[in-house]
């Protein structure tokens, strides 16, 4: 790993020199991705999958986060038949001020250890796991690297906060009457709006960051936010097919101790406790479908849930297409949104969604495609949707199969490889006249 750090005689760019992004579909590319808690939880699995696609479209790859997962670090990240290098991601624990370390010092470290990789192009997804300032963009800029700010969620167009809700003070001034400022990432009212002004100086105008947004809908969100927006794209994720794909239900079923002649509504999120991800609606749903279904929950403290069998967090992403497969329909509860990776994975695995049109969720769990969607945030709503595919089992097939061919078709690891390559492309396109050295002086 080291040598693949400090060994740039394989790029076929050296963005110092030229402080330009010249992609060609011939070249091999030296990307850094940094984020805070590597390849943990939704975001984390979400870095993990954008790395993976730029290393099936043969690039080098390499990462630095603060805390890596002791599960997650250890599970292999190239995917099979990938002929791109990966470098390892880079944990640095000691580097958080609640070890007393200060902003400028993490700062300086983390713009010391991307001189040491040389990348062509820097990728900065969530940072505030770590509570990593985001000065550290314009510390990355000043050294004329290009750079992609990606937003898994709001945090970066908010004063503070991953979701907005039904506060509107992102579009006008976030400041210390924020409502939430006590849940994570929770910030004193006082630095709010400091913090809501730096992300206009960060991303607005002609010098902005180029963003990129995990949906159409997280998009118009950043442009909602930031009238002067102007380097923005939607590029979807995108999943390894190879992997999330349907299995034997029968197989499935018994390896997970799933009666094999129920009905089996599968629920999950990472934590099924948020409030955002709607598990109180889900119990709802239990409560009135309980002896009509078996109901089977992934996810952290569903195995506290009653009336349900839960797996627990598995942190392991391997092991989420069994899960799947033992299902005849997933049920999404949640009520916030940006994407949905957990939509993306049912449809995968050929299993038919049924959700919330909300947010993001509706561009991969589409009605009437791979998916069927309660237009009322009701849960009777959403168990009207659940009755109609639970008495047409024709209709479920016809949906999970759909769901896979969407997949197929424009969410597999080399259809979000492409759609990063043509951002870069176009911003290199962008600046061809003056190199990109516009973004980052």
């Amino acid at each position: 790993m080291d040598e693949g750090w400090h060994n740039s005689g394989k790029q076929l760019m050296n963005t110092l020199k030229s402080k330009t992004l010249a992609i060609r579909t011939d070249q091999t590319l030296r990307i850094l991705f940094i984020n805070d808690i590597g390849f943990q939880f939704g975001a984390g699995i979400a870095l993990l999958r954008q790395i993976q696609s730029f290393l099936v479209m043969g690039h080098t790859v390499g990462g630095i986060c603060w805390k890596q997962g002791d599960i997650e670090g250890t599970i292999p990240s190239v995917p099979v038949g990938a002929t791109g290098q990966w470098l390892g991601m880079k944990s640095l624990p000691y580097l958080h001020v609640d070890q007393g370390i200060s902003q400028d010092c993490i700062i300086q470290t983390l713009v010391l250890e991307t001189e040491l990789f040389n990348p062509d192009a820097i990728i900065i997804g969530n940072l505030h796991g770590a509570k990593w300032s985001l000065n550290l963009l314009s510390a990355l800029r000043a050294l004329n690297y290009p750079i992609i700010a990606f937003m898994h969620d709001c945090y970066l167009i908010s004063g503070r906060c991953a979701y907005t809700g039904q506060c509107t003070l992102y579009q006008t001034g976030c400041n210390h009457t924020c409502p939430t400022w006590e849940q994570y990432p929770s910030l004193q009212p006082d630095k709010i709006f400091d913090e809501w002004v730096l992300r206009r100086q960060l991303f607005c105008g002609a010098t902005g960051i180029p963003l990129a947004a995990n949906s159409q809908w997280t998009l118009g969100m950043a442009h909602k936010a930031f009238p002067g927006l102007t380097h923005a794209a939607c590029l979807y994720y995108g999943l390894d097919e190879h992997l999330f794909k349907k299995i034997d239900k029968t197989l499935a079923r018994h390896l997970l101790g799933v009666p094999e002649d129920a009905f089996v509504i599968l629920g999950g999120a990472v934590n099924v406790s948020d409030y955002r991800k709607g598990g109180h609606i889900f119990n709802e749903v239990v409560a009135k479908l309980q002896g009509d279904a078996h109901f089977l929950v992934f996810g952290e403290r569903s195995q506290t849930w009653s009336n349900i069998q839960g797996t627990g967090l598995l942190r392991d992403y391997r092991k989420m297409p069994l899960v799947y497969s033992a299902a005849d329909v997933f049920v999404g509860t949640s009520l916030e949104e940006a994407f949905g990776q957990t939509f993306c994975e049912a449809a995968a695995c050929s299993v038919p969604v049924v959700a919330f049109n909300v947010d993001g969720i509706p561009e991969i769990a589409r009605h009437d495609v791979n998916a069927r969607l309660a237009y009322t945030i009701d849960p009777e709503a959403l168990l009207k949707e659940i009755r109609f595919l639970m008495k047409n089992p024709a209709r479920r097939h016809e949906l999970g199969e759909a769901g896979r061919a969407l997949v197929e078709a424009e969410f597999t690891l080399k259809r979000q490889g492409d759609r990063w390559i043509n951002y870069l492309q176009s911003l290199a396109t962008l600046e061809s006249s003056e190199s990109l050295a516009s973004y980052v002086n």
